[in-house]
């Protein structure tokens, strides 16, 4: 204990110190925002192209550039005296370009090749050594690695104009596979493309770690290199000074930066082929030896005998990241090996040989997974070493063996055997693996010894398979390797080292023993006076938690718990029949909040809870479980006597509300019912969900003010259920279809245009019309999945008339107010137009009226950011909401729709006709085309077109018609 203590302290002082030495060093980038510029002391000014590339170089939330790249590019500025300053080129093309016709000196990160030395300076030595991956979405399970018959006829996008696409193609021609390869200009869209299931796959550099993709393929290890302009040749030479000094000083530096920002991390998992699936599905259990003495590596537990330590979880990581199953048996290291070569456990914990070492012990070492130093423990520091004290069965003995030719080697079973050696003298030091050294020199027994921490000699442990297993057993544990992530490993290390040393009482008690007999006497005194005090307020206590538990403390009323004791007591006889239980709910209680504030509304519900109170009779209770939601339970009669109280008890609020408030109009509350029936186990929960369904169907209705729960709505929840449930494969299986109906000129009833309408073939339920399951796919955000394979199904079709030669004509489609919370949904409708190359001026943005009543300023405001890329705007349905004709002056809109009521209401009358009439001059001023909807006969068209109206749709024309059927209509 007083050795840990000593660590501590001694930590804590140098972490002050620090602190208190270089105040500068510890806060400077929180001191000063970093901006574009890597800077030394020199002046000459080198521009370095960017563009957004994930873990190679990127903005971080502050705004300051990080990733390999810029971390190279820093030490580079501390060799070479040279100052950086980025541009950003927007993609990696456009940043080659720039490249090559001298507008920047420096780009990183570049493949070479012969053509590209015709054009660009390459550095001579790469910053490192990367490969080409084909990466496919988490969760889209088809593909598994190097599963080349399921590549086969992928959808596969890449970075137009680089190497990683010529290599890809190579790829695809040595595995005679053929995919459909789609180029793109930015990473950014590449990835996106890939997230919104547009492309199967991405060929592009391994993208590092922050990569939320599966790599299903990996091929073409290449160096990348710093490329200089030719414009600027002597920037040459300082690169390859500036180099050549980081990598004399720090041969590993490339490797170090690569495992801090390319190597896996935890949201990344391992890949296995066909064949490795295949052996995990019928392989058995793997048998796998521990070092039962190698805490806090590997070790017993004292209790239940189990395998712990930093290495079973890492076998436990194995385990959850494959289909393996490990048994796990206890043997010393040096036994272990030649159980291994005898084939009788199939591969070891804790490997540290090197590949003569393997040989001779017929093992294959998997990647390390852990790089751990070695320590020097001596006695009372001694420098004397003639005899030393090594555990047998690690390649680490053997080269202390050999660095030591006239010592006396004692190899022992175990650790601790070893510092028992040096202990009593039987030897004078011990080489040992420090972390394991550690967990024992901690114990009060090991006072007297001395340790050093040594970079002679480093152990990287790796997990030894027997070169007898299959051969796929050593692939798939190599993989699982790769993919532990070094914070995971650390994360084990922390844990196990608190885990592993168990200090006993005795040895506490022995070492503190006045400390510890003041503090249990002193422990002793406070229980007695806290068993005390606690006796005195445990009533008390009990009656405030029975309050919180059960009441609810504004209104008084019984809380959720309160109201399910009574429904228990009250249901509880079962000769007890005819009740209802109500859930209530204050249909514009935000708004009262919201405008006369808090106090108002908890007035509200006071003395709403008062009223529902009053109006109970015997074996009735009332409860406020959140919010303004109240529940009810009541003896039913009839509807009528039922509805009748209600509505007493919603008059009685009324009354109050204009006695004693400010509040202007009345406040209404809606009820949902279910009856409870006579042959029914009652079950509150289920009841109390159901009436909460109807409540809510009251609640979207107009003019309801109390709803039964009856079978129709349970169908309609099931239903919806299907539907919601159904989506996915919908728009995969192409379930959906599109329907057109023209637009026409009313003077000749020349097509203009059409309207994209969405059917649903359902393989159940048969042809859907959207009325069916729009609204259902608006209330849970479902809608803009359907939206967005709508628009990029018109888009096209556009792109296939245009290839076929037919009139094109612009192409209305519906979107939903939920699009425009999203900042950035102007630039995704314009990618998935350029996508398939469709002029702007052929799609129409059409958004309704009630979605502009709903949240106009938000949608208003991205009306001009879509106008700008050059996309028609159409307001449709206007009129059905109740517009202010002064919104006409705030819309950039181009087509005004108005809505089907227009005609439907009769246009015959002088009044409606005065109203339509100008409406239609008065958005004509406004510079807007305006089409009426709902034409459905001669007359009204007549009618319209006197009016001045040029333009309509409806079924008086044409009604919504298949795709071929409007495509012969074209033509």
């Amino acid at each position: 204990m007083r050795r840990i203590a000593h660590r501590i302290l001694v930590q804590i002082i140098m972490v002050l110190s620090l602190c208190l030495l270089t105040p500068d060093a510890v806060f400077a980038q929180t001191a000063e925002p970093q901006t574009a510029e890597i800077q030394t002391h020199e002046t000459q000014t080198i521009q370095v192209g960017y563009y957004e590339d994930g873990d190679y170089m990127s903005l971080n939330q502050q705004g300051e550039y990080v990733g390999y790249n810029i971390e190279f590019l820093q030490e580079i500025a501390k060799q070479s005296g040279l100052r950086f300053e980025i541009v950003d080129a927007g993609s990696w093309n456009a940043a080659y370009h720039m490249l090559v016709d001298g507008e920047i000196d420096l780009l990183p990160s570049v493949y070479f090749s012969e053509e590209r030395l015709n054009e660009i300076l390459f550095v001579t030595q790469p910053m490192c050594s990367i490969y080409t991956t084909l990466n496919v979405r988490m969760d889209d399970e088809r593909y598994d690695y190097e599963d080349f018959k399921a590549f086969e006829g992928m959808k596969v996008g890449i970075i137009k104009g680089g190497i990683d696409g010529v290599r890809f193609r190579e790829f695809c021609a040595e595995h005679q596979i053929t995919l459909d390869i789609i180029d793109y200009e930015e990473t950014g869209e590449l990835l996106s493309a890939l997230d919104q299931g547009v492309l199967d796959g991405v060929a592009i550099t391994h993208l590092g770690k922050n990569s939320s993709y599966r790599s299903v393929a990996q091929f073409s290890p290449s160096p990348l290199y710093f490329a200089v302009t030719k414009k600027n040749p002597g920037l040459l030479d300082d690169l390859n000074r500036a180099m050549n000094s980081i990598l004399l000083n720090n041969p590993g530096y490339s490797t170090d930066l690569y495992d801090k920002y390319l190597s896996p991390s935890t949201n990344q998992k391992p890949v296995f082929t066909r064949d490795e699936r295949q052996y995990m599905a019928q392989a058995g259990p793997v048998v796998v030896s521990y070092d039962p003495g190698f805490a806090p590596l590997s070790y017993q537990d004292k209790n239940s005998g189990e395998f712990r330590g930093v290495v079973s979880d890492i076998f436990h990581f194995i385990e959850s990241n494959s289909e393996l199953f490990f048994v796990y048996e206890a043997h010393p290291q040096s036994e272990a090996l030649e159980l291994l070569s005898q084939g009788k456990v199939d591969a070891l914990c804790v490997s540290d040989g090197d590949y003569l070492w393997d040989g001779r012990n017929h093992i294959n070492s998997t990647l390390y997974y852990l790089s751990s130093p070695t320590s020097l423990i001596t006695r009372n520091n001694s420098a004397v070493q003639e005899v030393l004290a090594l555990p047998k069965g690690y390649q680490l003995s053997e080269e202390v063996a050999k660095d030591f030719p006239n010592s006396v080697i004692h190899y022992f079973s175990s650790i601790r055997e070893c510092l028992d050696a040096v202990h009593q003298g039987k030897a004078d030091a011990a080489y040992l693996n420090t972390q394991a050294a550690g967990s024992f020199l901690d114990d009060i027994y090991y006072n007297d010894m001395n340790e050093t921490t040594l970079s002679r000699y480093t152990n990287k442990l790796c997990i030894g398979v027997s070169s007898n297993a299959d051969p796929r057993l050593y692939s798939i544990l190599n993989k699982c390797i790769q993919y532990l992530p070094a914070e995971q490993v650390d994360a084990f290390m922390i844990k196990n080292s608190a885990d592993a040393k168990d200090i006993s009482l005795a040895e506490f008690v022995e070492q503190h023993t006045w400390p510890v007999m003041g503090g249990v006497s002193l422990i002793l005194g406070i229980i007695i006076l806290l068993v005390s005090y606690n006796l005195r307020n445990a009533l008390r206590s009990n009656r405030r938690i029975q309050e919180l538990l059960y009441k609810d403390e504004l209104t008084g009323l019984d809380s959720m718990n309160g109201f399910y004791g009574k429904w228990s007591a009250l249901t509880s006889n079962k000769k007890q029949h005819g009740l209802a239980l109500l859930y209530g709910d204050i249909r514009q209680f935000k708004l009262i909040n919201d405008t006369f504030g808090f106090a108002m509304g908890d007035k509200v519900l006071l003395t709403c809870a008062r009223v529902l109170s009053e109006a109970l009779g015997p074996k009735e209770c009332c409860g406020r479980i959140s919010a303004d939601n109240f529940v009810l339970l009541l003896q039913y009669q009839s509807w009528e006597q039922l509805t009748l109280r209600l509505t007493a008890c919603v008059d009685k609020l009324d009354q109050w509300r204009k006695e004693e408030t400010e509040i202007p109009n009345r406040i209404h509350v809606v009820f949902g019912v279910y009856l409870t029936g006579q042959a029914e186990d009652p079950d509150i929960h289920q009841m109390m969900d159901l009436a909460n369904y109807a409540r809510r169907h009251a609640k979207n209705t107009p003019g309801s003010f109390a709803v039964l729960y009856d079978e129709q709505m349970r169908r309609a929840a099931v239903v919806a259920g299907q539907l919601e449930s159904s989506l996915d494969q919908a728009l995969s299986c192409n379930e959906f279809e599109v329907y057109y109906q023209p637009k026409v000129s009313i003077r000749d009833a020349q097509v203009i245009g059409s309207e994209a309408l969405i059917r649903w073939n359902h393989p159940e339920k048969g042809f859907l019309m959207p009325g069916t399951f729009i609204p259902l796919f608006e209330k849970n955000g479902m809608v803009k999945k359907v939206d967005f394979w709508l628009f990029e199904t018109v888009c096209r079709t556009i792109q296939s008339w245009k290839q076929q030669g037919i009139r094109l004509l612009p192409v209305s489609c519906n979107f939903s107010r939920l699009h425009f919370i999203e900042p950035d949904f102007p630039e995704q409708v314009c990618r998935i137009a350029d996508r398939y190359g469709i002029p702007k001026n052929l799609l129409e943005i059409e958004i309704t009226e009630s979605a502009l009543l709903e949240d106009s300023d938000t949608i208003v405001s991205m009306l001009p950011r879509l106008k700008e890329l050059g996309f028609l705007i159409s307001i449709d349905d206007f009129g059905s909401g109740y517009s202010s004709l002064g919104q006409l002056q705030q819309l950039t809109a181009d087509i005004l729709k108005l809505d089907r009521s227009f005609v439907c209401h009769g246009v015959a009358g002088i009044r409606e006709q005065i109203v339509l009439r100008n409406l239609i001059q008065m958005a004509g001023e406004l510079g807007m085309t305006v089409i009426c909807e709902g034409v459905e006969n001669r007359t009204q068209s007549q009618l319209l077109q006197a009016m001045g109206c040029r333009f309509a749709q409806g079924f008086y024309f044409h009604r919504p018609m298949p795709q071929a059927d409007y495509e012969e209509l074209l033509s």
